[in-house]
């Protein structure tokens, strides 16, 4: 075999490079260290929550050229940040004596926007329903639920209050009554309403955003209104209603950990917008407290402004399904950040204890006694029935329903003990709505309940237990801190129930007549 001189010149010189190649490198992978580079986490920048048209009112005041603001349920001093002219229509109702004023106002509260600033919250204000003199004005005894919109005018007089689908319209003349036949009222647009009489009368009532003050300038009011019927042109100024509606965020919450109860969320919501969130037991108990704010039934603000008595600025924006709240990002100081697990709150009658329910008994007297749905309908239980089906977005349909009433809890208050017309040989569908200052509220539900119902004299959380009878055995339905179970295949089994108070709920069986939920 054959090679060429260039091939074996070139030979012993890549030999020599490979070889000092080979040593370069080995020294090389000795001395350099694999340097791991960890990814920086994405910084998301998100802005607070503007949650509008919250309703005010209360006293307005001026200190050292700033507003403040007085709520009728609060004590706190709030001050208001606006774009509207609110020292002008201060001024004209005051006439400068530095006096505070009655004002309702449309708004909200929002975190300051300096870190520096003494407050932790301000009012922000959007637009003005009404201001007046504290002399002339109720104030907070004003009535302002009874009405959607009203309006007056005194060149020459009249009145106009709708309420409900319906318009009373006054003169010195007469007092008349229509049907609105076209619209509900919007707070934010120029709109007619549209209404008529019985013998067929017309009237409009052209309502438009503007600053228009009652004759004697003492008031003003946050519509220009004209009224056009058979009875003439009238122009004044109008004001808007804040009507009291059900408000299905407000009472306590609880998030219960998987793995400790002293790691228990309690989380309350109250009437007056303020809220205060309690994690852990007393030696590692961490308390938050803030406001919450909604425009909408399916979406709640929780606003922190304090942790164990520091200025904090967190937010969580809850979405509602039922009764139950649920999130999984926190806003802190604007930046997003996710939370480790979905954070999910549970609607309770009260707040929650750590306490095992049967660490805790309040001995009660019964009197014997059996207990059956009368013959008429009981209409507090079915409004609560109709907004349960509302609350959780079914329609009913043809469901029907009978209830009897008990004291469950021991409060002094009847609860109502309700039956639905779902039933087949296993039972019937049963709702437990407690009873509240305010009306019936959403308790439990147990499916599968055969009638009748014997009430326990033994109590979880203040609840009574309840027997059932099941395929020759009998069940225990306990109350766990939040409601009965809602499948009787989760309660507890006994032989008999020794422990009855007497007491016998629908102790004929199944209800033999139902109502309509609508």
């Amino acid at each position: 075999m054959r090679f060429s001189s260039s091939f074996l010149l070139i030979t012993p010189l890549i030999l020599v490079l490979s070889a000092c190649s080979s040593t370069t490198s080995s020294t090389s992978t000795t001395q350099v260290k694999e340097t791991v580079i960890t990814p920086t986490p994405e910084v998301i920048h998100q802005d607070f929550s503007n949650i509008l048209d919250g309703n005010f009112r209360g006293q307005l005041s001026y200190k050292n050229n700033k507003p403040y603001f007085q709520s009728c349920d609060d004590p706190q001093l709030y001050q208001v940040i606006t774009e509207t002219a609110l020292n002008d229509v201060y001024n004209k109702i005051d006439e400068d004596n530095g006096e505070p004023v009655y004002i309702e106002f449309a708004g909200q509260i929002v975190f300051p926007k300096s870190k520096k600033s003494k407050s932790s919250v301000m009012v922000e204000l959007d637009r003005i329903n009404h201001m007046a003199s504290t002399k002339t004005s109720l104030q907070c005894a004003k009535a302002t639920d009874t009405f959607s919109f009203k309006a007056k005018g005194n060149a020459p007089y009249w009145r106009i209050n709708i309420h409900d689908n319906k318009l009373f319209f006054a003169t010195k003349a007469s007092n008349q009554s229509y049907t609105v036949t076209n619209s509900t009222v919007e707070s934010t647009k120029q709109q007619v309403i549209s209404a008529i009489k019985s013998d067929e009368q017309r009237l409009s009532l052209t309502m438009q955003l503007g600053s228009c003050y009652v004759s004697d300038n003492k008031e003003y009011w946050g519509y220009i209104t004209v009224v056009e019927s058979i009875h003439g042109k009238f122009s004044g100024c109008g004001e808007l209603g804040q009507l009291t509606s059900e408000q299905p965020f407000t009472g306590e919450y609880l998030s219960q950990s998987k793995q400790s109860s002293d790691q228990d969320i309690n989380l309350s919501l109250n009437a007056n917008h303020t809220l205060e969130y309690q994690q852990g037991n007393q030696a590692t108990k961490t308390v938050k407290t803030g406001f919450w704010k909604s425009n909408t039934p399916n979406t709640v603000v929780a606003m922190f402004t304090k942790q164990d008595g520091k200025k904090i600025q967190q937010e969580i924006i809850f979405k509602r399904n039922g009764l139950s709240l649920s999130s999984n990002e926190v806003n802190k100081d604007n930046v997003l950040a996710k939370l480790d697990e979905i954070l999910t709150f549970e609607k309770m009658n009260a707040k929650y204890s750590s306490l095992k329910g049967d660490e805790i008994q309040i001995k009660r007297q019964f009197t014997a006694q059996f207990i059956n749905p009368a013959n008429s309908i009981d209409l507090e239980v079915q409004k609560a029935v109709r907004n349960y089906f509302k609350i959780h977005r079914t329609d009913p349909k043809n469901t029907r329903f009978n209830s009897v009433r008990f004291d469950l809890n021991g409060d002094g208050k009847d609860e109502a003990i309700v039956l639905l017309d779902w039933c087949s040989s296993n039972g019937c569908e049963m709702l437990v709505f407690e009873s509240k200052d305010k009306g019936l509220v959403f308790s439990s539900r147990v499916s599968r309940i055969q009638a009748p119902i014997l009430v326990a004299e033994t109590q979880h959380f203040s609840w009574q237990d309840l027997f059932i009878a099941k395929d020759n055995n009998w069940l225990q339905l306990d109350f766990d801190g939040l409601s009965y179970p809602l499948k009787i295949s989760a309660a507890k089994s006994i032989e008999r129930p020794t422990e009855s108070s007497g007491v016998v709920l629908f102790s004929e069986g199944r209800p033999t007549t139902w109502f309509s939920i609508k």
